[in-house]
Parts: C-alpha cells; sequence; structure tokens
C-alpha cells in the first residue's frame, strides 16, 4: 500500500512539474509578440532591402521584414500586418523622413496597382 501512495505522489508532482513549465514558456513566447499590430494597405514597390509601401493615406512606409518574403508581392496591392515605428527616420534615397513598418504578415488585397 505504502508502494502504490508513493508512486501516485510520484505522479502527480512530475504531472505539476511538466504544467508549469508549460504555462512558463507560453508566457515567454506571448510576450514576445508585439501587443499592439497595425495594418496598411497599399502597392508594394521596390526591391530585397529596400521595400515600401505608399498607404491609402498617401504615406510612403519603409519596409522591413526579417521573416516575411515580400518579393513575389512587388507591384501589387497587398495588405500588411505589423508594427509601425514611433519615430520616422530618413531614407538615404529621398532624404525624406518616413514611417518604418516592420512586417509580420502579408495578404493579398484588391485594387490595382499603378
Amino acid at each position: 500500500m505504502r508502494g502504490i501512495s508513493l508512486l501516485l505522489t510520484i505522479l502527480v508532482v512530475m504531472a505539476a512539474l511538466a504544467f508549469s513549465q508549460n504555462a512558463t514558456q507560453n508566457s515567454d513566447r506571448q510576450s514576445a509578440i508585439p501587443a499592439h499590430r497595425n495594418t496598411i494597405t497599399g502597392c508594394l514597390t521596390g526591391e530585397p532591402d529596400h521595400f515600401r509601401l505608399k498607404d491609402q493615406n498617401g504615406v510612403t512606409n519603409m519596409l522591413l521584414s526579417p521573416t516575411v518574403h515580400l518579393d513575389s508581392y512587388v507591384g501589387k496591392s497587398v495588405t500588411l500586418v505589423g508594427v509601425q515605428s514611433a519615430t520616422p527616420s530618413t531614407d538615404t534615397g529621398t532624404a525624406r523622413p518616413m514611417p518604418h513598418f516592420k512586417v509580420l504578415e502579408v495578404h493579398p488585397a484588391s485594387g490595382n496597382c499603378k
């Protein structure tokens, strides 16, 4: 009887430890995802490392994307999901301040690019 009690105690403790590790890992993963996401829609232009998107408000955004490949969307209307920079930086090509937009997702959008 004592052996069965010991075995049950060990199983309960192991299950509790496994559950607490998963909860911690999930909360760590969620904290790495930006809390505030924005969407912008417009025509994607440029080439690798120099993508831009002029949104519906006429604002040209410099795009940064370490994980999303934008090459196949150049010249097309897209909706981008990501994080807008708080302060614009100066584009070396135009010497004008442009907001940076870190792209997390890309989705085809309706509309024509000119």
